[in-house]
């Protein structure tokens, strides 16, 4: 078989597992590349192609592993005795793990997000930089939503989504602010796309289009020029941050697993270092004395409570008073 007849068939087998076009598209870019690296046929192709692709490809460490994922599956797919012929192979393609990509001074607050969107004066672009902040997408991956992935329930507006990478569905809320603005844009929309194309009629607006006019437009707002990643990683750092919620809820938001924390976490030095003196905090101990005036006081709020329910006095209005109460205690006895 010749390199395109390979490729073909191959990607015919990759799509039983990978059903997103633009995942094909890139799969196909790369291998393409790859074959063509020697004008060898395919069958005689040894470790040593692979590794001249590899040093040769100038690319980031991210788009490199994607690449030796998929030289790797073509691989093993191609050749029926792959374990003795390329030897080497998971060592030549074993995946590096990126380094930091943006600095935490480059991220922008919710501050700038409010800024960049009062800025913006068209409804869809408004729509789309909130959608892309707060839900944590990335950039194609915003650009090409549904409206059949926007489920408005009366608890918060929904975005499903579901990655290749990991073959699983995640769910992304948007604040109220957000969700209203949704909300309009879908009453004045003919589209399937959240974000259709103004050029190019039954297609979404194009990644390049983002960056277009988001630079322009966050140099008018916040004073400099940013791109568009920077929002999923500055939503990703605000919400890790907060020790409030749990990473496993910010993992599904973001729409990868916990184990992407470190890459799209980038907290300033005075965060971690307020994180680090965080396990050497203690609360204070109470006293046998403390102990026994709290549990006298939780006594007395209960016969409290007892006597306002006979009185009918709404149970709202008494657990405000016992949660003032304790709020007192508690301060008198730091």
């Amino acid at each position: 078989m010749n390199k395109d007849t390979i490729l073909e068939k191959h990607l015919e087998f990759k799509k039983t597992s990978v059903h997103s076009k633009p995942k094909l598209k890139d799969i196909e870019n790369a291998l393409r590349k790859f074959l063509n690296i020697s004008r060898k046929p395919f069958s005689q192709f040894s470790e040593d192609e692979i590794v001249k692709f590899i040093n040769g490809s100038n690319v980031a460490i991210r788009t490199m592993n994607d690449y030796k994922s998929y030289i790797k599956v073509l691989i093993k797919w191609h050749f029926p005795d792959w374990s003795s012929r390329f030897r080497n192979l998971d060592r030549i393609c074993k995946q590096q793990k990126p380094q930091r990509s943006h600095e935490p001074e480059e991220m922008i607050s919710y501050e700038d997000i409010e800024k960049i969107i009062k800025a913006e004066n068209n409804l869809m672009w408004k729509n789309y930089f909130l959608v892309l902040f707060y839900g944590g997408f990335r950039i194609s991956e915003a650009c090409r939503l549904l409206w059949s992935q926007v489920f408005f329930e009366p608890k918060g507006v929904i975005i499903k989504i579901h990655t290749s990478k990991t073959n699983k569905d995640f769910y992304k809320a948007l604040p109220p602010e957000a969700e209203q603005l949704l909300k309009e844009l879908k009453k004045n929309s003919d589209s399937e796309f959240l974000f259709p194309s103004p050029f190019n009629k039954g297609e979404s607006i194009h990644r390049h289009s983002v960056w277009d006019r988001l630079k322009p437009l966050s140099l008018k707002a916040i004073g400099r020029h940013i791109p568009p990643q920077i929002f999923r990683h500055s939503i990703a750092t605000l919400l890790y941050g907060d020790d409030k919620l749990k990473d496993d809820i910010v993992a599904n938001q973001m729409g990868h697993t916990k184990d992407m924390r470190e890459t799209y976490k980038n907290l300033n030095a005075e965060k971690i270092k307020d994180q680090a003196r965080a396990l050497w905090i203690k609360t204070k101990s109470m006293t046998p004395t403390e102990r026994e005036e709290l549990k006298k006081m939780i006594e007395a709020q209960g016969q409290r409570l007892k006597e306002f329910e006979e009185n009918s006095i709404s149970k709202k209005d008494v657990e405000k008073m016992i949660l003032n109460a304790l709020q007192k205690t508690a301060q008198r006895l730091k």
